[in-house]
Protein backbone atom coordinates (compact mmCIF):
# COMPACT_ATOMS: atom_id res chain seq x y z
CA UNK A 1 0.00 0.00 0.00
CA UNK A 2 1.33 3.32 -1.06
CA UNK A 3 0.83 6.97 0.23
CA UNK A 4 -1.90 7.48 -1.99
CA UNK A 5 -4.11 4.62 -0.56
CA UNK A 6 -3.24 5.61 2.63
CA UNK A 7 -4.40 9.21 2.10
CA UNK A 8 -7.74 8.32 0.77
CA UNK A 9 -8.19 5.84 3.37
CA UNK A 10 -7.62 8.51 5.97
CA UNK A 11 -9.49 11.22 3.59
CA UNK A 12 -12.66 8.96 3.51
CA UNK A 13 -12.56 7.95 7.56
CA UNK A 14 -12.23 12.18 8.03
CA UNK A 15 -15.43 11.61 5.00
CA UNK A 16 -17.85 9.80 7.07
CA UNK A 17 -16.86 11.35 10.47
CA UNK A 18 -18.25 14.83 8.97
CA UNK A 19 -21.21 13.23 7.80
CA UNK A 20 -23.19 13.11 10.70
CA UNK A 21 -22.29 16.53 12.52
CA UNK A 22 -23.18 18.05 9.31
CA UNK A 23 -26.61 16.57 7.78
CA UNK A 24 -27.79 16.79 11.78
CA UNK A 25 -26.29 18.81 14.18
CA UNK A 26 -28.86 17.90 17.17
CA UNK A 27 -28.50 14.45 16.66
CA UNK A 28 -25.02 14.91 16.83
CA UNK A 29 -25.22 16.70 20.01
CA UNK A 30 -27.35 14.15 21.44
CA UNK A 31 -25.38 11.03 20.88
CA UNK A 32 -22.16 12.95 21.71
CA UNK A 33 -23.77 14.07 25.55
CA UNK A 34 -25.18 9.89 25.72
CA UNK A 35 -21.67 8.82 24.69
CA UNK A 36 -20.22 11.32 28.07
CA UNK A 37 -22.32 9.51 30.88
CA UNK A 38 -20.90 5.77 29.42
CA UNK A 39 -18.11 4.57 31.71
CA UNK A 40 -14.90 4.57 30.25
CA UNK A 41 -14.09 0.31 30.36
CA UNK A 42 -16.76 0.15 28.37
CA UNK A 43 -15.53 2.95 25.34
CA UNK A 44 -12.32 1.07 25.64
CA UNK A 45 -13.65 -2.30 24.76
CA UNK A 46 -16.36 -0.36 22.44
CA UNK A 47 -12.67 1.00 20.20
CA UNK A 48 -11.04 -2.80 20.82
CA UNK A 49 -14.00 -3.88 18.69
CA UNK A 50 -13.99 -1.72 16.18
CA UNK A 51 -10.14 -1.75 15.50
CA UNK A 52 -10.44 -5.48 15.63
CA UNK A 53 -13.40 -5.25 13.42
CA UNK A 54 -11.04 -3.03 10.98
CA UNK A 55 -8.07 -5.15 10.94
CA UNK A 56 -11.09 -8.26 10.00
CA UNK A 57 -12.36 -5.76 7.35
CA UNK A 58 -8.26 -5.11 6.27
CA UNK A 59 -7.23 -8.41 6.29
CA UNK A 60 -10.45 -9.81 3.74
CA UNK A 61 -9.71 -7.61 1.14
Amino acid sequence: MGFKELFIAISLVLILEGLLPFISPSLFKRITLQISEINESSIRIMGLCLIILGVLIINFI
